[in-house]
């Protein structure tokens, strides 16, 4: 797509108006020409509870990721010794102040041996570079001991490429200090054919606060899914983390979802 400052993103008026809001708001001129990005953030959970779990692959028993205020997570195993792929990774520096950067960086697999990397504080996506499938399940951890490449400390993952997938399935970003999401769409679905229910959640929070909910939805596993085409569009703002969360009316269920939208760089 082109765009065209005086009508949006291919004549969108929800654009333009995004931006001016992002100026009264936020006191800042933003453009996508400045990035010429999407961002879709899609995830998949078979560890659904009954409170509120994230959209994304963790460890059994973990629902949540655990944030962090510090550059701590440096470390790629995986748990077959024949995965040696070039991965390529996503993710954030945050500093002193709590600005985060964004970091991009190529990791060469050793298998199930440890892999370090330029620190973070977040992870967002992770995929496979190379023309062979992935055979392992990844983990992208902070320092810990492991057991064949699989980290011994739960909690201390924050994201993980599936065994059988060539990418991460993570329903959550960090946005830059320079960045904005103008977020146009979601969609949740019940991954159980069931009289199973649920409730979508998106949440973000800005630097120096606390989580909070920007939209509510249901879904239930008889074909019934949540979605949203915004109008006007979602804006989540710079130096801002963003999940998709998700409870069930019964433990450990399996459910999808994604947000999507375009990202405006301060300019």
């Amino acid at each position: 797509m082109t765009y065209i400052p005086e009508q949006g993103l291919d004549g969108d008026p929800w654009i333009n108006h995004a931006i001016r809001v992002i100026k009264e708001d936020y006191g800042v001129d933003v453009s996508l020409d400045s990035k010429d990005k999407n961002l879709l953030k899609f995830g998949r959970s078979e560890q659904i509870q009954t409170t509120k779990s994230t959209i994304m692959t963790l460890p059994t028993g973990i629902y949540n990721e655990a944030y962090l205020s510090s550059n701590l997570i440096n470390t790629m195993s995986s748990s077959s010794a024949a995965d040696t792929h070039d991965i390529i990774l996503e993710g954030h520096t945050v500093d002193g102040s709590g600005d985060f950067t964004f970091v991009k960086q190529t990791l060469t697999g050793n298998g199930q041996n440890q892999v370090a990397f330029t620190p973070l504080a977040r992870v967002s996506r992770a995929y496979n570079a190379n023309g062979t499938d992935l055979v392992g399940t990844h983990y992208f951890y902070e320092t810990d001991t492991d057991t064949a490449g699989v980290p011994d400390t739960g909690i201390k993952v924050h994201m993980m490429i599936a065994a059988g997938k060539n990418n991460s399935e993570k329903s959550s970003t960090t946005l830059d200090q320079d960045t904005f999401w103008i977020v146009t769409a979601f969609h949740g679905t019940v991954l159980e054919k069931s009289d199973i229910t649920g409730n979508f959640h998106i949440e973000f929070r800005e630097k120096g606060s606390v989580f909070r909910e920007l939209v509510d939805d249901g879904a239930n596993g008889k074909g019934y899914s949540a979605h949203a085409d915004f109008a006007p569009y979602l804006i989540i703002p710079a130096n801002s983390d963003v999940r998709l969360r998700a409870d069930s009316s019964l433990a450990n269920k399996e459910f999808s979802g994604w947000i999507n939208g375009v990202l405006a760089g301060i300019i």
